[in-house]
């Protein structure tokens, strides 16, 4: 006996899919530093050192003073000398006046004149190993240091990110489907 069968066919739906990649880029921007350097600065104030030499003592004893000191001299030398001779010879007048004591005492006072030493008048003044006066008066070095210095401002810049979504695109390449068929006998039947 023939016995109808029914053949079923299936066929599969396949897609495909069409894809694109999503792409991401990051940009870091370098930071900026924006530093600023103050130089330090050194103010010195100096006050000239001071030399004074005075050698008229020196020159003095040279007898070489000035005109001034020449002049004062020899008028002190010479009063000393006026008041020497005037008691010297107030001196001669009291021996003088005293012949009762005897002797001659005119010719003693004529050879004492002859034989005296006269004072001078002295025009160098009093030599020494000091007679130059040196005077040092050292300078002042005032010194004022105002530091410098370093300063920073950062400036930190964010990243730059830029993201761009990848996309499926789905496609059908073959419909999925059903096939029934029947073989042997042909049946007059309705489903």
């Amino acid at each position: 006996m023939n016995i109808p069968r029914i053949q079923i066919q299936q066929g599969y739906s396949q897609v495909g899919l069409q894809t694109t990649k999503g792409q991401q880029s990051i940009e870091q921007p370098r930071p900026s530093i924006n530093m600023s350097q103050r130089h330090g600065s050194l103010e010195m104030e100096q006050t000239p050192a001071i030399l004074e030499i005075d050698s008229r003592k020196a020159w003095s004893a040279l007898g070489k003073a000035r005109f001034e000191e020449v002049t004062d001299r020899i008028s002190q030398s010479s009063l000393q000398i006026s008041m020497m001779n005037i008691a010297e010879k107030a001196q001669n007048g009291d021996r003088m006046m005293a012949t009762h004591e005897g002797g001659n005492v005119f010719a003693e006072i004529a050879r004492n004149n002859v034989f005296k030493e006269r004072p001078k008048v002295e025009i160098a003044g009093d030599p020494g190993y000091d007679n130059v006066d040196i005077t040092y008066t050292p300078g002042q070095v005032q010194t004022n240091y105002i530091p410098g210095g370093v300063s920073f401002n950062p400036e930190i810049h964010k990243p730059v990110i830029d993201y761009y979504p990848g996309k499926v695109n789905p496609y059908l390449i073959n419909q999925n489907f059903i096939f029934m068929s029947v073989t042997g006998k042909q049946l007059d039947a309705v489903v």
